[in-house]
């Protein structure tokens, strides 16, 4: 007679089938907390930054010399409002080595204040910062303001080199830590648990 082949038997171990969404939901949060650190890496500035006072009515921020290719520039602008229920509109333009126009950004500062309930309250906009994303050359910031009456102050702008973008880490740590949590809570059922021993 020939010799039949002998089929292992497959056994099943208890619990095995919640370990493997319960170790994805380490690897998860695991991998998540290591993007948000990248991402705290990566929004560190390197180098001098250059720092310029410009008056009430704008000016030209530079020549910025970028060396290599996608280096990433934070700009931070600032211009304090004085008087309640004004404003002023702060725009930036990224210009080339011969001030030609590239693009450009702004935001809104103001000022308001009132009487409510509570008593007297106050809210202001007074920074913004925005990140820049250069190829290699040489480029120049022109701001240029649109202020209402009573508004009276210079601007203030601070331009410095970051390591890098860290948006794409933010986003993928963030999403590695809800889908551990998710799994985790599939695996362990945590929150579950939670919620009968305070009900007992």
């Amino acid at each position: 007679m020939k010799n039949k082949k002998r089929v292992p038997l497959a056994v099943k171990i208890p619990g095995a089938e919640l370990k493997k969404p319960a170790q994805i939901a380490l690897v998860l949060i695991v991998f998540g907390v290591v993007c948000l650190i990248t991402a705290g890496f990566f929004s560190i500035s390197r180098g001098a930054s250059i720092q310029k006072d410009l008056p009430l009515e704008g000016g030209i921020v530079g020549p910025i010399e970028v060396k290599k290719d996608n280096t990433v520039y934070l700009i931070k602008v600032f211009q304090f409002v004085r008087n309640d229920n004004a404003w002023s509109a702060v725009t930036g333009n990224v210009l080339d080595q011969d001030k030609n126009y590239l693009f450009g950004f702004g935001q809104e500062f103001w000022k308001e204040s009132g009487y409510d309930s509570d008593g007297r309250w106050t809210e202001s906009k007074t920074k913004y910062d925005m990140k820049v994303t250069l190829p290699k050359g040489t480029y120049f910031l022109e701001f240029e303001t649109d202020p209402s009456p009573g508004v009276d102050s210079g601007i203030s702008v601070s331009v410095s080199k970051k390591m890098g973008s860290s948006l794409p880490f933010l986003i993928s740590g963030i999403l590695a830590l809800i889908l551990g949590v998710i799994l985790n809570e599939i695996a362990n059922q945590t929150i579950v648990k939670i919620v009968e021993q305070m009900e007992d």
